[in-house]
């Protein structure tokens, strides 16, 4: 067995620590990195066009009938239903009110499309 003896006069000397270069791209480039994106990130928060609306939409509004005898979904879309042709404005009006078919009853409220405009 070897002993080893330490002299007591020796120093330890400040251990240095040396970085080749794939070391300084990743000390240096991964901050660089995730700065890029967290700018990237609060620049396209700020930049984004999207912005809520302050009115209503323009487009298509609607008016509340309430069906008297002889109505009918195609007299009602003809009469009221201004900007559209009466086949579409018929298909619209039963899918607003939720119509499976094509009759409504006298005192029913149907809420009709029209265009702004």
């Amino acid at each position: 067995m070897a002993t080893v003896a330490l002299d007591s006069d020796q120093t330890q000397a400040p251990l240095k620590i040396r970085i080749n270069r794939r070391g300084w791209a990743v000390l240096v480039g991964m901050p660089v990195f995730a700065l890029t994106i967290a700018a990237a990130f609060f620049f396209s928060m700020f930049a984004s066009d999207a912005h809520a609306a302050a009115e209503d939409p323009a487009g298509v509004g609607t008016i509340d009938v309430t069906v008297i005898p002889g109505d009918t979904l195609w007299s009602l879309a003809r009469d009221y239903a201004t900007g559209y042709d009466v086949t579409s404005a018929v298909g619209h009006i039963a899918e607003l009110n939720a119509l499976d078919g094509s009759e409504i009853q006298v005192g029913d409220t149907l809420s009709i499309p029209v265009l702004a405009g």
